[in-house]
This record gives C-alpha cells, sequence and structure tokens, in this order.
C-alpha cells in the first residue's frame, strides 16, 4: 500500500510508479514462496535507515558550511605565493609502481630525454605528447594529492606517489599566474571540500564520544583491528 504523500516523501518519481507497483507484487510473491530471509531482510532495513539517517544528519551539516568568497581565496593564495601565484609548466612520467618510477628517475638523472621517456613509458594521459601537462599552479597538483614539496619545484622533481600511481614532475618554465579565475574556482571548491571533510570528521567525533556500535569479536584480528573495509577498531565495540 503506498499514498500520494509517500512518493513525495521517499522520492519516487510518478514515472516510475508502475515499476514500483511489479517490484511490490515480485517482493510479495517472493515472500509466500518462502524465499525471505527474515535476518537479512532485517539487516537491510536497519542499513537503509541508517544511511537515510546519516544523509539527513550530513545534509544539516554541511547546509551550515560557507562556500568561501574570493577575498578568502585570494588571502589563502596569497599566504602560499610560490604554490599558488605564480604557473609551472609542467611534463609528468606517471607509472604504476616504486620500482619502475626510481628506475625512470635514475635514467633522466643521466641526461635522458624526459618527454621521450614520458611517451614510451608514462601510462599517463597527455603521455602521447610527452607528458606535457601545460602551465599549471602548484597548489593545483596539491589538490590531487602531490605533496608540496614535490609540485613547488624547478627541474626535475624527485619520485613521489599518489592514488593514481608513482610520478615524476619536470618544470622547465615559471611565470606570473595569469588566469587567476580558474585557480580562484578550483581553490574555492577545494576549501569548501576541505570544509566539509573537518564538519564530518567533527559530527562524527560527537556522535561516538558518547555512543557504541557492538562488532563481533570474529570480525576482530589478533592485532585488534577490525578486518573489514572500514576504520580500524581497538576493541569489540566501535566507537
Amino acid at each position: 500500500m503506498i499514498y500520494q504523500e509517500d512518493i513525495a516523501i521517499i522520492g519516487i518519481d510518478p514515472l516510475l510508479l508502475e515499476e514500483w507497483i511489479q517490484d511490490e507484487l515480485l517482493a510479495a510473491l517472493a515472500a509466500e514462496r518462502g524465499l525471505e530471509n527474515t535476518r537479512k531482510s532485517r539487516l537491510l532495513q536497519e542499513r537503509a535507515r541508517q544511511l537515510y539517517l546519516r544523509d539527513e544528519l550530513l545534509a544539516s551539516v554541511y547546509s551550515g558550511i560557507p562556500f568561501p568568497d574570493s577575498s578568502e581565496v585570494f588571502q589563502y593564495m596569497r599566504s602560499d605565493s610560490l604554490a599558488y601565484m605564480v604557473e609551472r609548466h609542467y611534463y609528468q612520467i606517471l607509472v604504476s609502481n616504486e620500482a619502475t618510477a626510481d628506475s625512470i628517475h635514475e635514467r633522466l638523472s643521466w641526461g635522458e630525454n624526459f618527454q621521450i621517456t614520458a611517451e614510451r613509458l608514462s601510462i599517463g594521459q597527455k603521455a602521447g605528447i610527452g607528458g606535457d601537462l601545460g602551465f599549471m599552479t602548484a597548489g593545483e597538483l596539491i589538490m590531487y594529492g602531490v605533496p608540496r614539496g614535490h609540485a613547488v619545484i624547478e627541474g626535475i622533481g624527485d619520485v613521489t606517489d599518489t592514488v593514481y600511481g608513482w610520478h615524476i614532475f619536470l618544470v622547465d618554465e615559471i611565470r606570473p599566474l595569469e588566469d587567476t579565475s580558474r585557480v580562484v574556482r578550483s581553490l574555492a571548491d577545494d576549501i569548501y571540500r576541505e570544509r566539509m571533510v573537518a564538519a564530518r570528521d567533527s559530527i562524527l567525533e560527537i556522535a561516538a564520544s558518547s555512543r557504541e556500535v557492538y562488532l563481533d569479536p570474529m570480525l576482530i584480528n589478533s592485532t585488534g583491528q577490525y578486518t573489514g573495509d572500514n576504520d580500524s577498531t581497538d576493541g569489540r565495540e566501535a566507537e
């Protein structure tokens, strides 16, 4: 049974109402045929409720986070002018493992041509044009997880890793920042994301300060860590 007001509450598109009816009929038939695992049904219902309440809480928290205005962003940029107020012409070699990156870096230090090596060995999207990333600020690389010390460089930088793989960067030219608006937009988005992450961490800390979640001891290995995909815990109860 579903009422008109239910459609709006749970966000069912009226155009998909027929599909919802069909799903309800099939689910009812499955239950009648004894296909329902009641424990699984209960867990799925609890998980759906958990996600719904989590999203409601985070939405209320995020709604109060201000998006940085241009003056805030410019102040941030001026606080690290080497990263944000000049552009560097970057080239990149990206490989999948550290040993390969170290070997390439050693050959580059002997004078091997960076662009030709990038064309032959890099797995980056710009490999076909010698790894040429164009002019960017170091801050834009930092936003992608490149450590500051490996982005604020001249010449060939040391090997560094990110979630994308192992990188070697080359900078052959530095000039004053020209496209300020591009960097302001990108940095504003990054600052806002950082604020959202900080707000989530803060509200999670509040939630964990007076609440406990029981974990089956079988989910905890001998080192006291949770063996699933979530954060580790040091006991049977995750706080």
